[in-house]
């Protein structure tokens, strides 16, 4: 009987953990759309105040709008102008972005800070790869998948599987780490 209690529990366990990886999985941005961007943690709730500019305010000529594939809404408005524009580097860390007003001059400066990798993290990463290599001396093709699960700063922790075209298989739970 203890041994289709533990069982049981081991299957709500993996439920459970099912269920929470998936309600915490972030849902990925969209390739090639330009989306409102949300606010930095930091100014989460801070309020916005009015600010007198000496001068006039250096925005980019309107035909930038175009080259940066802006909507069609915003490239037609000629009320709307850019007064910035970054792409941060794609890598395993997340880039808070802020765009300063220097109202002496009416200049915006952009700046890019990567954060710390934290300390705990749902990570919802996959992949898959196909090699072809030597095993005991014989020629085998292999495929893998690979599903990350956490991350804890920079070691990740998941599941692996791999099939090779002798027939043999692994599958299996680790840690990595990726830098």
């Amino acid at each position: 009987m203890n041994r289709y209690l533990a069982l049981v529990l081991a299957l709500f366990a993996v439920i459970g953990a099912v269920a929470l990886y998936f309600y915490f999985k972030p849902a990925p941005m969209p390739s090639g759309v330009h989306m409102p961007a949300t606010p930095a943690q930091e100014l989460k709730r801070e309020k916005t105040v009015p600010v007198q500019v000496a001068g006039p305010i250096q925005v980019y000529k309107p035909a930038t709008k175009k080259k940066l594939k802006l909507p069609a809404q915003i490239q037609d408005d000629p009320e709307q102008h850019v007064v910035a524009s970054t792409r941060t580097p794609n890598d395993e860390r997340e880039h808070t972005v802020t765009t300063v007003l220097d109202a002496s001059t009416g200049k915006f400066e952009t700046y890019d800070r990567a954060e710390p990798l934290p300390w705990l993290a749902v990570s919802t990463k996959s992949q898959v790869g196909m090699y072809y290599g030597l095993k005991r001396g014989e020629h085998v093709i292999r495929l893998e998948g690979q599903q990350e699960l956490l991350q804890i700063k920079a070691v990740r922790v998941g599941a692996v599987a791999t099939l090779d075209s002798d027939g043999e298989t692994f599958v299996g739970v680790g840690a990595w780490a990726r830098w």
